[in-house]
């Protein structure tokens, strides 16, 4: 899992994580902010 800004790479967060489902969370505090997360893994269709 790792992070990103502005399309700017800010380094890994987390490695070797367990093989479980993953519920990723943000939150903003200023206003007018906007937040996108994009999977980067496999398909998940099935």
């Amino acid at each position: 899992m790792s992070f990103e800004k502005n399309y700017e790479f800010l380094g890994v967060a987390f490695t070797d994580l367990p093989d479980k489902m993953y519920y990723p969370t943000v939150a903003a505090v200023y206003g007018n902010t906007e937040i996108s997360m994009v999977y980067l893994g496999p398909p998940l269709d099935g």
